[in-house]
C-alpha cells in the first residue's frame, strides 16, 4: 500500500481555527453531548481500501505495535535503529545494530532484523554535507537512505559525500515548493498567509495557545480574527525545523479537539509516536479528513527557503492553506503539516513536523483534556 516517493511542499495559508466558527471562544468547543470520533474508521475504510472490521483491527494492532516498539527501543538502547509496521500483516519489525539484543527484542513481540549501520548516521552525514542543488531530500528506509534527486540532474551517489552503498537514489519530476502565498479559506491571516491550527498546548497557568508551522509566521507577528487580534507568535523556527507556537489572548480557550469535518471530533489523548507503516489521518480545511500511511521518520527536506530536518513522511494529501494542520494516529498527536506535493486521486506526499520535539524545545505541554 506504499506509494512511490513524492517530493516535499509547504502548505502555509490562513490559520484555520475551529474557535473562529463561533462569535465567542467559549462556545467553540463541542459540549459532551456532541459526537466525538473514537477513531478514524470511516476514513480508513474510504481512503485505504479496508472493510470496517479491518479498520478496527488495524487500529487495535497499531496501538499494540506502538507499545511493543517503545519497549523494544528501551531494550535495544543505542542499538535501536528504527522500526516498521506492516499494515497488511500487522507485523512489527525492529532494526537493531547489535545482534546481542535481537532475542530480547523478539521476546517483546517484534521481529528483530540486525543491520550493520544505523541509517540515521547517513542522514546526519547528509545533513552536514554540501549536497548538490539538484538533491530534493533524503530519508531512512530500512537499512539504507533514500536520496531524491531531480530527474536529469546527473547526480550520482558519489556526489553526496557519503559511502555509495549507504544511499539509494530515486529520481523525481517535481521540485518542492511552498504554499505560503496562496490565500483562501478561513479569515485568519498573518501577513496575507493562510495556515491551519495544529494542536493546543500550554506553557503554564498564563500561557496557552497552539502549534502550527514555523513558516507561517515569525515571532511577534499578530494573528487577526474577524473581531480583532487572536494571538501572537511567541515561538517560531524555520528552516532547520518547521514549527511555531501561537499564544492566544483572552478570552480564547484551548481544547484537545481535532475537527473531522463531518460534525465529529477526535479528542487528542497523547503524543506517542506511531511506528513507520502505521495509518495516519489529517484534518484539513481544503480536503476535510484524509488518511494515509506513515512512510518514514527522520526525513530531511530541502525547500527553496532552506533544509528542514527530522520531519516524517506520509502518503497523506494536503494542499494550500494546510500548513500546521494536525496529523494523528488514532487519538495520538503525531505532527503538523510542513509541506508536500500531489493531490487526491494522483498520489500525495506530505511531510510533518514532529510534535514532541517542539513541546520539549519550548517547555510546552500538549492539551489532552
Amino acid at each position: 500500500m506504499r506509494r512511490p516517493p513524492v517530493p516535499p511542499v509547504l502548505a502555509a495559508s490562513v490559520l484555520v481555527a475551529a474557535v473562529l466558527a463561533a462569535p465567542a471562544p467559549a462556545t467553540a468547543a463541542p459540549s459532551p453531548a456532541e459526537p466525538v470520533a473514537d477513531g478514524p474508521v470511516a476514513a480508513l475504510v474510504r481512503d485505504m481500501d479496508l472493510t470496517e472490521t479491518e479498520a478496527h483491527d488495524l487500529l487495535a494492532a497499531q496501538a499494540v505495535a506502538g507499545e511493543i516498539d517503545a519497549e523494544a527501543a528501551d531494550i535495544a538502547g543505542d542499538a535501536y535503529a528504527g522500526s516498521s509496521f506492516d499494515i497488511d500483516t500487522h507485523a512489527l519489525t525492529v532494526l537493531v545494530t547489535d545482534s546481542g539484543v535481537a532475542s530480547a527484542v523478539e521476546a517483546a513481540g517484534a521481529e528483530a532484523v540486525v543491520i550493520d549501520t544505523d541509517p540515521a548516521e547517513t542522514v546526519r552525514a547528509l545533513d552536514a554535507a554540501a549536497v548538490p542543488e539538484g538533491v530534493v531530500g533524503w530519508y531512512p528506509d530500512s537499512d539504507t537512505v533514500v536520496v531524491e534527486v531531480m530527474a536529469g540532474s546527473g547526480i550520482d551517489a558519489g556526489d553526496l559525500g557519503v559511502p555509495d552503498d549507504a544511499v539509494r537514489l530515486v529520481e523525481t519530476d517535481t521540485r518542492p515548493r511552498t504554499y505560503g502565498q496562496i490565500i483562501g479559506g478561513h479569515p485568519f491571516v498573518v501577513n496575507g498567509v493562510r495556515c491551519t491550527i495544529g494542536f493546543s498546548a500550554t506553557g503554564g497557568r498564563d500561557t496557552r495557545g497552539f502549534l502550527t508551522a514555523g513558516h507561517c509566521g515569525r515571532v511577534g507577528q499578530v494573528l487577526q480574527g474577524p473581531d480583532g487580534p487572536v494571538g501572537v507568535f511567541q515561538h517560531s523556527v524555520f528552516p532547520g525545523r518547521d514549527g511555531a507556537f501561537v499564544r492566544v489572548y483572552d478570552p480564547w480557550r484551548v481544547t484537545n479537539l481535532v475537527d473531522r469535518y463531518d460534525g465529529t471530533f477526535v479528542r487528542v489523548t497523547g503524543s506517542n509516536p506511531a511506528p513507520v507503516g502505521s495509518a495516519l489521518c489529517l484534518s484539513s480545511s481544503t480536503n476535510g479528513w484524509r488518511c494515509g500511511t506513515l512512510q518514514a521518520r527522520n526525513q530531511t527536506v530541502n525547500y527553496p527557503q532552506g533544509s528542514v530536518q527530522g520531519l516524517f513522511r506520509s502518503t497523506l494529501c494536503a494542499g494550500p492553506g494546510d500548513s500546521g494542520a494536525p496529523i494523528v494516529a488514532g487519538s495520538q498527536a503525531q505532527g503538523i503539516v510542513s509541506g508536500g506535493s500531489g493531490s487526491p486521486g494522483t498520489g500525495c506526499t506530505t511531510f510533518g513536523q514532529e510534535v514532541n520535539p517542539l513541546l520539549s524545545l519550548w517547555g510546552l505541554t500538549l492539551v489532552t483534556s
